[in-house]
């Protein structure tokens, strides 16, 4: 069995923070989830990508990492104090650059953060 850890900004391979989710044994890919990114004007997140699920939305390109099952369960403390109270985790539907669809955590923006 395997889990999913969607991205979409700075924790991305390549981006300013992935140093946050790079310790996590996996494998990255490709992918893509419905929803609409913006860059956050307000609130503990100010500065940074957003996103919101929307299942009706145009698809978003994304960073998969696919690790085995308990895997993602070791670090969700260390992630989420990163994200901070901007962020609150959610499963969503993606798809992979294979057309599969996995369910996979990602962290949308919390429109209730101050």
């Amino acid at each position: 069995m395997t889990e999913h850890l969607a991205t979409y900004g700075t924790l991305m391979p390549g981006e300013d923070n992935h140093w946050v989710v790079r310790p996590i044994r996996g494998e990255w890919g490709a992918g893509t989830v419905a929803g609409w990114t913006y860059p956050i004007g307000f609130g503990p997140a100010e500065g940074y990508p957003g996103f919101t699920a929307d299942p009706a939305a145009p698809p978003v390109p994304i960073a998969v990492l696919t690790c085995d099952a308990g895997v993602l369960d070791k670090h969700w403390r260390e992630i989420d104090d990163f994200e901070g109270s901007g962020y609150r985790r959610l499963e969503v539907d993606v798809t992979l650059e294979t057309g599969t669809v996995v369910r996979a955590w990602i962290y949308e923006t919390d429109p209730e953060a101050e």
